[in-house]
């Protein structure tokens, strides 16, 4: 299958976590290598029983990376002191906000807060690793990028097609009705998470109000994934069979381009609808397509 999106640590600024310490002295567009010595990662931390944590990705500068890692399921804090060796997350600093919103994820609810309230930026996760001896940690070159959670249900044991309802799309072949399930990711498991799904698959959305949406890989950087999302022309007559033929993504001159270096993180999705920056569409069904190059034209025969 493939591999989930990478980060390169190689020449990021670190921080080495304590309870209390605030990240500060960086700038905006700064990643910042965080290391959590496993010994903090315990119910027992200060940051998680007094609920230190504002907003929700953004999160204040001020938060308690302990208590994001929980919030962002990056890892849950058990009894006792876990047997690996440390947590190591990556966090882009950027602006302050006009307002961070709580936020309930994993058990744990943020705290809300105005901008005029924080004297400090925000910081927003990008990917961690967890190391399981002292060796592992200074041997450590990249982390695995993370996606959006959608307040992941697809835990251990949810089998997420059991709800799946089989619908017509506009060109009146077979597609998914869009729910969370069907776009939620699989599992924990990298491999089985929807914005890794998009390395070798493209996901094609249909709207109410009878469009189709192509939603595609656009460009793997060393330090960030990003997606597009594009409109495409004439859906009640384009079949699968002909966006294949075509390539899938498709052509340019097949689509109109409606956002592009879009992170992971933007995509807000809904019960019955996907909002990206400022839009809102609502989604009735749903297929994905196995990204393909365009097939030559055949030569007339003589």
């Amino acid at each position: 299958g493939p591999e989930a999106p990478k980060l390169e640590l190689a020449g990021l600024d670190s921080f080495e976590y304590e309870p209390g310490k605030k990240i500060e002295g960086f700038e905006e567009g700064t990643l910042v290598r965080c290391e959590i010595d496993s010994k903090h990662l315990t119910q027992d931390n200060v940051g998680v029983k007094e609920r230190r944590i504002w907003g929700a990705d953004p999160y204040t500068d001020n938060s308690d990376l302990v208590a994001i890692a929980m919030h962002a399921s990056v890892y849950t804090p058990t009894a006792e002191t876990p047997k690996f060796a440390a947590l190591v997350m990556v966090i882009r600093v950027v602006s302050v906000q006009s307002v961070y919103q709580a936020s309930s994820r994993n058990t744990l609810k943020s705290r809300s807060l105005t901008g005029p309230e924080h004297d400090g930026l925000s910081i927003c996760l990008e990917g961690s690793a967890m190391c399981k001896t002292a060796e592992d940690r200074t041997k450590l070159t990249h982390v695995i990028l993370r996606p959006s959670r959608l307040d992941r249900f697809s835990i251990k044991g949810h089998n997420a097609f059991a709800d799946a309802r089989v619908v017509f799309n506009l060109s009146n072949e077979p597609a998914l009705k869009y729910s969370l399930s069907m776009i939620a990711d699989r599992s924990p498991d990298a491999k089985n998470w929807t914005s890794v799904r998009l390395k070798a698959q493209t996901l094609y959305l249909e709207t109410s109000a009878g469009n189709r949406y192509e939603l595609s890989l656009q460009t793997i950087g060393t330090d960030t994934v990003t997606y597009k999302l594009a409109e495409l022309a004439t859906p009640h007559t384009v079949t699968k069979a002909v966006i294949m033929d075509k390539g899938v993504p498709l052509p340019d001159d097949d689509k109109t381009e409606v956002a592009a270096d879009v992170k992971w993180t933007e995509f807000e999705w809904g019960v019955t609808c996907l909002r990206l920056r400022g839009v809102t569409y609502k989604i009735t069904n749903l297929f994905w397509l196995p990204s393909t190059t365009p097939k030559e034209p055949t030569a007339p025969s003589a």
